[in-house]
């Protein structure tokens, strides 16, 4: 073997000396040399300065992106089976994850609880950030700034935070995707009253309800419906503002919401339009079904369901908003990799989505319930 590289020497002296020297010592081949080929991390992704100071950048994740290592991208949502929502998000965070390949090499993943637990929540993200397991993270808190205390925990530990659908304003995420809340609600509130307007429908008085009706989000998405209402309809009559929404059920079950709007709709016979913030549209619908108040009381809301698709065909449900639950888990998986690749994030943290609205005629920028029907298949099959 030594003659033979002596040989070779005689016509490449240089190359051979260093392949004579490999074989001799049991050194690296030239090929195992190049899998260990570094690649260049832009400058603006070691460090970055925000309005709370300057972030720097794991050195396990910098040595994970100069050797070309598979990046891990956690979406940590607050229930992994909550109807459609959990379905909707894995479905957004792997399309996210197929679509960014071509720009980094990442593995994605959901976590969180089954369902709605925090403190789980949280112990779950605490073993995922001592065991090294993320590279960056996209978090939905259940409520606005529940997390602030572990957010800031993983950006001190170097690791990029976003959030979604919930927003954590005051801890040190980096942006935060969702629906603007009080714009959403006020899409809502004009098309009802389009609706209204364009079907002739005599409304006497109108009722906010909501699963949470102490959240930020359900209020905004009352005074939001109320506003966009009265810019077709100024002088309409409501039985509740914002703050004092009617509680349909902490657990957001169809039956709560069975239980509390039915009693409230017989003992309040003059309101006869109930818009609800979430997926509580569904319950209402089917009130209005079985009490046989169709043609007399109709609701509007948020979230999808076969049920709620089925009551905006039968006339009872006017409009409800898609909350894009499969975008908002998209959007961070994207901006993970928008940071990593390049060290850019949004200039404006709020990244506000646009909603899906869904009526039963459809028509530009809407979906009929039919198109709606197709998303909703996408997330109950996979």
């Amino acid at each position: 073997m030594l003659q033979s590289h002596r040989r070779i020497a005689l016509l490449f002296v240089g190359a051979t000396v260093l392949l004579t020297a490999a074989c001799s010592n049991g050194g690296p081949s030239a090929s195992s040399s190049a899998s260990t080929q570094s690649h260049s991390v832009a400058a603006a992704v070691l460090t970055h300065k925000f309005a709370w100071g300057d972030f720097t950048l794991a050195s396990r994740i910098v040595d994970k992106l100069k050797a070309g290592q598979k990046i891990n991208i956690i979406d940590d949502i607050q229930g992994t089976a909550l109807p459609i929502m959990g379905a909707e998000m894995r479905i957004g965070m792997q399309r996210g994850c197929d679509k960014e390949q071509s720009r980094l090499g990442i593995n994605c993943r959901l976590t969180g609880p089954v369902t709605t637990n925090a403190g789980a929540q949280l112990a779950e993200l605490e073993t995922l950030l001592n065991g090294n397991q993320v590279d960056c993270l996209a978090l939905q808190s259940p409520l606005p700034d529940q997390y602030v205390d572990v957010i800031n925990k993983y950006v001190a530990a170097g690791i990029p935070v976003f959030t979604f659908n919930n927003d954590v304003p005051n801890s040190k995420r980096f942006a935060f995707y969702a629906l603007s809340e009080k714009q959403a609600g006020a899409i809502n509130g004009a098309q009802t009253a389009q609706l209204v307007k364009a079907k002739g429908l005599k409304i006497d008085t109108i009722a906010m309800g909501s699963g949470q009706p102490s959240g930020p989000w359900a209020q905004n998405r009352m005074a939001g419906f109320e506003e966009g209402y009265k810019s077709v309809f100024p002088n309409a009559k409501f039985f509740n503002d914002s703050k004092s929404g009617i509680p349909t059920g902490d657990n957001f079950t169809t039956q709560e919401v069975l239980n509390s709007v039915g009693p409230f709709l017989q003992a309040h016979p003059n309101v006869n339009l109930f818009f609800h913030t979430d997926q509580g549209v569904e319950g209402v619908g089917i009130i209005i079904q079985n009490q046989k108040l169709s043609g007399k009381v109709w609701t509007s809301g948020f979230n999808v369901s076969g049920p709620i698709l089925d009551s905006i065909d039968a006339g009872n449900t006017l409009v409800t908003i898609d909350q894009g639950f499969d975008n908002q888990a998209e959007a961070p998986v994207s901006a993970c990799v928008d940071y990593l690749t390049t060290g850019t994030v949004p200039a404006d943290p709020l990244q506000f989505l646009k909603p899906i609205v869904i009526t039963k005629a459809g028509g530009t920028g809407l979906q009929t319930p039919a198109e709606a029907r197709v998303r909703l298949q996408q997330a109950t099959t996979k």
